[in-house]
Formats: C-alpha cells, structure tokens, sequence
C-alpha cells in the first residue's frame, strides 16, 4: 500500500479542473435526470454545452460565429467519421486535412493573391469557395450529384440526371428524377447546390443560426422550380462549404439510405451515403482553392 501510494502521490496532489467543475455544479444543483446521474456521457455533455455557449457568447466576429456554429451542425463533421477507402471514394489526402482543419479554424490556407477572376483572394481563401470562374464548383456538383444517382441505383429507384422534357421558365432542368413513384404516388425530382457558408450573401444569417445558408438556397430552388413542384416532387439538395446541409437534404438521403439498407440489410447504408457527400465536399474546397491558383502558375517561367 505505501508503493502505491507513493506511485499515485503526484497524481493525487494535481488538480482535475473538469472534475472540480463537474463538483461545483452538482453542488449548485446542475446535474443531469436522476435517471442518468450515472452516465459519464451525461455529465460530460454539461460541461461541453458550458463551454460550447461560453464560446458563443465570446465570439462576436461573425466569421468566428460562423464557423463555430457550422462545426456543431448536424453531419457537417460526418467526414472524420469516414473509413479512409480509396476504393469507395472516402479517402482525404494530407492537403485536403489540412484545407478543412484550416477552414474551421479559420487558419492561413495560402499567401494572398489575386484570383483568376481578377478579385484578390486573402490569406484565409475565401473567395476560393465562391468564385464564379471556379472549374472546381461545376466538378463538384457533378460528383455529389453523382453519388445520389448512383445511391438511388443501389436503392433499386431507376432515375435519370437532366431528364429531358421537364424544364423550368428559363428553359433548366433539374438534376434528376426518379422514374419510379417516390412518394404520395408522385416521382421526385431534386437539385443540386453547394453555397459558401462565409459568402459575403450568407455571412449575418450563419452567424445566427447553423444551416442558414443551405436553407435560403433550397428555399431560392424551390421558387425556381415551384411549375415543376405541382406535378412531381421537387427536393432541393442544398450543401455548404464547411459542411452543413439543409432539412430537405438531410431528408433526402435519409429516405435513399432506408431503401438502401432494404436491398442491402446494411442498416450502416444511411451513415456511409452521409460520409459520402462530406468527404466530397472537403476534397472539391482543395480544388477550388486550387483554381485560384492556376493563371499564376501557369505564367511564372
């Protein structure tokens, strides 16, 4: 007994402070649901959403507001969860890592310089992610637009991309449709759009509120294509640079992954669709912030 305690004597003497916090609130009367005063995780989620609101309320910027509020957005994180698969799509490289990292820290991503487009990009790259001349937005809403094609396939729901015959007013087309009845008897029909969370267009509202800008770019959609709406259903399949995704998106995907998990018997199917589209889009910012790039290398000797 004395050899442990002299091994445990310098372990003893140092001070826990997230357990002398977890103290002071029991005492003060917060703690969880008698029913899980047990639970380590219950205690811990104290003590996160203290630290997660005392991050809010420190963080007037709206950039660091923004960031912080999209990081804790449901599936905007699902590509740290994904098994790194070269095969399935899943892998991230080191430059990729680090672009994603960078973005939610709101760290130096490159040197300032100006874009292609003639607009200077800062060192943060923001305007990497919005920038109209960008080859790497179209590759990208291609790719996610890809993957849900293909996971409707796997659903065993035939569909097709850009179905010729059904137009907006100005003569677009919507991504895809289901040939086979979706739901209420209707085939569906869906769009796809990746928005700049800190666009200068999205920044007050993200500020407020995780999602805000998937959320204004699915309610543009369905304005764009309300003719179509009256005879299919339409499902805006909104995204955002740091992750965040829409209601009717996350829906969306949901509903492909149960009809996956059907013909699979994987109940997993819903998770890797998730991991899918967030790996896409944190490997397509690398590209885009590549894009600024391209003139000025192209020019040097």
């Amino acid at each position: 007994r004395l050899l442990q305690e002299r091994l445990l004597e310098r372990s003893l003497v140092v001070s826990d402070g997230d357990y002398d916090r977890c103290l002071a609130e029991r005492d003060e009367g917060t703690r969880p649901d008698d029913v899980l005063f047990g639970s380590q995780r219950a205690w811990d989620s104290l003590i996160v959403q203290g630290e997660y609101s005392q991050l809010l309320d420190k963080y007037t910027e709206p950039g660091h507001r923004v960031r912080l509020l999209a990081a804790s957005a449901l599936h905007s994180g699902d590509w740290l969860h994904a098994l790194p698969l070269s095969a399935c799509g899943l892998h991230l490289d080191s430059e990729a890592v680090r672009v994603a990292v960078g973005l939610r820290l709101g760290s130096a991503l490159c040197e300032s310089h100006v874009c292609r487009c003639g607009k200077q990009v800062s060192t943060l790259g923001e305007h990497a992610f919005s920038c109209k001349r960008s080859a790497g937005r179209i590759q990208r809403h291609n790719y996610i637009n890809d993957v849900i094609w293909r996971a409707l396939r796997k659903a065993g729901v035939f569909s097709t991309k850009e179905p010729q015959g059904l137009v907006r007013g100005d003569g677009k087309r919507p991504d895809g449709l289901t040939l086979l009845p979706w739901q209420s008897g209707r085939c569906a029909t869906w769009d796809v759009t990746v928005v700049d969370t800190l666009g200068a267009a999205y920044l007050s509202q993200s500020a407020i509120t995780a999602a805000s800008a998937a959320e204004t770019a699915a309610t543009r959609k369905r304005s764009k294509y309300a003719a179509i709406e009256q005879t299919h259903d339409f499902i805006p399949v909104a995204l955002e640079t740091l992750g965040p995704m829409g209601a009717s998106a996350v829906e969306f995907v949901e509903d492909i992954g149960r009809k996956v998990t059907e013909v699979t018997s994987d109940p997993r199917e819903t998770q890797f669709l998730f991991h899918s589209l967030s790996v896409a889009i944190q490997r397509f910012n690398v590209v885009c912030l590549a894009d600024t790039f391209r003139d000025i290398c192209e020019s040097s000797p």
